[in-house]
C-alpha cells in the first residue's frame, strides 16, 4: 500500500480536519475568487428530483471538474471554493460545484430527503453536467462522502453513459458504519455533525413538514438514533446496517470501475478508520495514495494554510 510523504503541518489530526472546512482559509482568495465571482446557479431537472450547483464557464475550455462536497457541506465549503479557484486559475478549467440534495440551502427542492444511497440522481446530474458543458476531458473531485460518491459514480459510469477521464476521492467512507462509530466515540465530532443535521433538518421541516414530526430530532443525543428514525420512516430500509450496506464501496464496486480512480486519505483521519483501507485489494484502476497526517479532508501543509490536496490533483490531472 503506498505511503506518501508531503510535508504535511501542524501534525495535530484535528486541527487539520477542523482546518479542511475553516473560513478562515478563505481569506487567501478574499479578493481574487474568480469562480465565485464568475458563477452562475444552474437548476438540474432530473427523472424524479430536482438538484442545483454553481458552474464557473472558461471559454475554450478543454477540463471540466465537477466537485462533490461532503456530508451537510455544500458548493461554499471553504475546500470547495479553494480546489474551484486553484483548478480554475492553474488550469483553466471549467468548474461545476454540484450541492446534493437538502444541502446548500435546497431543501425546498424535492419532498423526500436525502440519504447516501441516492445515487442514481447524483450519476444523472453529472451526466447532465457533461452533456450541457462539454469539454475534451472530465474529472470529479469529492471530499468525504462526495468522495464515497465519486467512486460509485465511477462504477457506474459505463451504465449511465458518463465520459470520465479520471475521479479523485479524498478521504471516502469506505464503510459508513465504522465511520459511523468512529464518530460517536468522540464527543467532538458527534456534537459537530448532530447539531449540523439536526439544523439541516430544521430548513427541511419549514418547506416539507409533512415528512416528520418537528419535536421527534431535536431531542436525539446520538447520530445512529438519529439515523434509524429517519431512515426507516423515510425509506424502504429496514435497519440501519441496511442502510449503511447501500453505501458501502465493496470489491464489486471497485470491480466495476474502469477508469483511473484516485482515493487520498490519511491514516490519522478521525472518522473513517484507516483499517478499512487496509481491506482494499489491489485493482487496476485504483491509486490509493496514504499520508502518515493530515486529518479528515485536511492534509495542509503550513500555516499558509494550502492544501496538498490541490497540489495533488493539479499535478495529475
Amino acid at each position: 500500500m503506498p505511503t506518501c510523504k508531503p510535508n504535511i503541518k501542524p501534525k495535530n489530526k484535528h486541527l487539520q480536519s477542523f482546518l479542511a472546512s475553516s473560513k478562515i482559509r478563505l481569506l487567501r482568495i478574499f479578493k481574487s475568487n474568480n469562480v465565485k465571482k464568475h458563477s452562475k446557479k444552474v437548476q438540474l431537472n432530473l427523472k424524479s428530483s430536482v438538484l442545483e450547483g454553481y458552474i464557473t464557464k472558461r471559454e475554450n475550455s478543454k477540463k471540466l471538474y465537477i466537485l462533490l462536497h461532503g456530508w451537510e457541506g455544500s458548493a461554499q465549503s471553504t475546500y470547495i471554493q479553494l480546489l474551484a479557484n486553484k483548478l480554475y486559475k492553474n488550469k483553466k478549467a471549467t468548474i461545476f460545484r454540484l450541492n446534493f440534495r437538502d444541502h446548500g440551502d435546497t431543501h425546498h427542492l424535492n419532498k423526500e430527503l436525502f440519504h447516501s444511497c441516492r445515487l442514481e440522481e447524483v450519476c444523472e446530474a453529472i451526466k447532465k453536467i457533461t452533456e450541457l458543458h462539454p469539454c475534451k476531458e472530465n474529472y470529479i473531485c469529492g471530499f468525504s462522502l462526495g468522495g464515497n460518491f465519486a467512486i460509485r459514480v465511477a462504477s457506474k459510469a459505463q451504465e449511465y453513459g458518463i465520459s470520465l477521464t479520471k475521479v479523485f476521492a479524498i478521504s471516502p467512507p469506505l464503510n459508513p458504519k465504522n465511520s459511523m462509530l468512529a464518530i460517536e466515540k468522540s464527543r467532538m465530532y458527534s456534537r459537530y455533525f448532530l447539531k449540523k443535521w439536526q439544523k439541516s433538518l430544521v430548513k427541511k421541516y419549514k418547506t416539507h413538514p409533512e415528512n416528520f414530526d418537528n419535536t421527534q430530532y431535536q431531542n436525539i443525543k446520538s447520530l445512529d438514533k438519529l439515523t434509524e428514525l429517519l431512515i426507516i420512516k423515510n425509506t424502504d430500509y429496514n435497519t440501519t446496517d441496511e442502510y449503511f450496506r447501500g453505501y458501502e464501496i465493496n470489491t464489486q464496486i471497485l470491480q466495476n470501475i474502469q477508469i483511473q480512480t484516485h482515493i487520498l486519505m490519511a491514516k490519522d483521519d478521525p472518522v473513517i478508520p484507516y483499517e478499512d483501507f487496509k481491506e482494499l485489494k489491489k485493482q487496476t484502476n485504483i491509486k490509493l495514495n496514504i499520508t502518515e497526517h493530515g486529518g479528515h479532508c485536511g492534509f495542509i501543509t503550513g500555516w499558509n494554510l494550502h492544501s496538498w490536496v490541490e497540489e495533488y490533483i493539479i499535478n495529475n490531472s
